[in-house]
């Protein structure tokens, strides 16, 4: 009787194993014949499932996204109640800064990503991007008081406070500058100095009506 194979499952093993291979060797080591010698198969076995180099790092790249989803979004989300509203909203911003092992580490997923939809631009615009601006857009709004939206397609929508929007942008422009900072110079800015730098940042942010630490009107 022949053997069943779970193909999903397979898939699942082959992206793990591109995966490794991006930590080492970036993107660009995402071939079939070194994500095959990765996860212990022959060349002939991957091209059942892909049928070029494309097709493997369209897979790999998504599959990359959804593994950064899983890992960074469930640890930006968990409840905060300790210290102010700038300490809460800093705590989840340092979620996208390379600051120890499992971050850098994540930051090198986050740039493969980059670099795919560089070369092959997404329909809808920078996947990466959209969710990187999403979660600034979501910080920047709870400092001017606003509740969380329940959809999170919803903080992929333009906010309807200018503040927020134009906030939001020098946060992620701010983050992208400090990340990059701490990987390709290291030594050059500590975790510490990064931490503080954040943190004057978004006490610049003007608060809003709803927010308890401010009285000055919304615009």
């Amino acid at each position: 009787m022949p053997r069943l194979v779970d193909h999903d499952q397979r898939r699942a093993e082959l992206g793990e194993a591109a995966i490794r291979v991006i930590l080492r060797e970036g993107l660009a080591g995402v071939t079939v014949r070194g994500v095959a010698a990765e996860a212990g198969w022959s060349t002939g076995s991957l091209r059942h499932y892909f049928r070029n180099q494309h097709e493997l790092q369209a897979y790999v790249v998504q599959a990359t996204t959804d593994t950064l989803r899983r890992r960074v979004l469930p640890r930006a989300q968990r409840p905060r109640t300790q210290g102010s509203v700038v300490e809460q909203i800093a705590s989840i911003v340092e979620e996208m800064l390379p600051l120890d092992d499992e971050r850098r580490e994540e930051y090198a997923l986050w740039s493969a990503v980059v670099e795919w939809e560089r070369q092959h631009p997404p329909e809808g615009g920078s996947v990466a991007w959209n969710d990187q601006r999403a979660l600034h857009r979501q910080c920047i709004a709870a400092l001017r008081g606003y509740e969380p939206v329940r959809e999170p397609s919803q903080a992929m929508l333009p906010h309807p406070d200018a503040q927020v929007e134009l906030w939001a942008a020098l946060l992620h422009t701010f983050v992208d500058g400090l990340a990059s900072q701490i990987m390709n110079t290291p030594g050059q800015v500590s975790a510490g100095t990064a931490a503080q730098l954040l943190r004057s940042l978004l006490e610049a942010v003007p608060r809003g009506p709803l927010d308890d630490e401010s009285g000055r009107d919304r615009p």
